[in-house]
């Protein structure tokens, strides 16, 4: 038997730095097509879950949540989601489109408020949604990334009966006729730098309805109307100086202005601000 390797290219005591370094290239590279991609997260979670498990029990608790997972998985399924994982009182799950995303989010809604009118459980199911739309790891079993990080930021921005979503996602719907997103105010997210801007998906007819209302009375924006981002600080205070700068030349202006008519006037003495009144 030949116990000699044929072949030292596999053998890591012969491989250098940039044949290494070669290798890891290869790696990332295989590893960003296979497991990087841009999906849309959604987070789900029971509002007041705290304060029913306390008051309720914790089987109470736990029969509600499977009320919600038995409303939410067909829903998950019928617009192409993919649940991640159940998380005690919530659920994550992803979307290769925003669209799917926002669907699914709407329908939920719908079905829960529908439950609650139609069954009038004692524990009404009341839910906070939050979606994100940007690059993330996406394995078997679970994701990973900011955009998972955003998302939970997003869900924990919203409401009872509310869906947050991002800027990233709105701009994402690819029929925004279907979806009524409308931009809804700036936050600062929990880890995070700058300022995001928040939209909310009104999911309700009735509320539909009464935001259009709004719109025709005068008495709001558009929904597609949002600030421009904040300047910063530099720009501000350049501002302020061009300002300050234009107001004293015009001051400036105006005096000599007013000299040079004095000098004009016939039969009256020219005085300076030095001048006393007295002669």
């Amino acid at each position: 038997m030949n116990d000699q390797n044929p072949s030292n290219e596999h053998d890591p005591e012969e491989l250098d730095a940039e044949s290494l370094m070669a290798e890891r290239q290869r790696l990332e590279a295989l590893f960003h097509q296979k497991f990087t991609k841009v999906i849309t997260v959604m987070f789900t979670d029971l509002k007041g879950s705290t304060a029913i498990t306390e008051s309720e029990g914790n089987l109470a608790a736990r029969e509600l949540m499977k009320k919600h997972n038995d409303m939410l998985f067909p829903i998950l399924e019928k617009h192409h989601g993919v649940l991640v994982k159940t998380m005690g009182d919530g659920t994550m799950s992803y979307f290769s489109k925003a669209q799917d995303a926002a669907r699914a989010a709407s329908e939920f809604q719908r079905t829960l408020k529908e439950y609650n009118a139609t069954e009038k459980p004692k524990i009404p199911i009341l839910v906070t949604a939050g979606i994100h739309t940007g690059t993330g790891i996406v394995e078997k079993d679970d994701i990973y990334g900011d955009v998972v990080n955003v998302a939970a930021r997003f869900d924990a921005q919203a409401e009872a009966n509310e869906i947050c979503v991002s800027e990233e996602t709105f701009n994402a719907l690819e029929d925004k006729a279907e979806i009524y997103c409308r931009y809804f105010r700036m936050a600062k997210l929990k880890g995070k730098k700058d300022e995001f801007k928040i939209f909310k998906i009104i999911w309700d007819p009735a509320d539909i309805e009464k935001d259009k209302a709004e719109i025709a009375a005068g008495l709001t924006t558009s929904p597609t109307t949002a600030p421009a981002p904040a300047k910063s600080g530099i720009f501000v205070w350049a501002a302020i100086l061009a300002a300050v700068s234009i107001g004293v030349l015009a001051v400036f202006l105006l005096i000599k202005g007013n000299d040079m008519f004095t000098g004009f006037s016939s039969g009256e003495e020219k005085r300076s601000t030095t001048h006393t009144i007295a002669k």
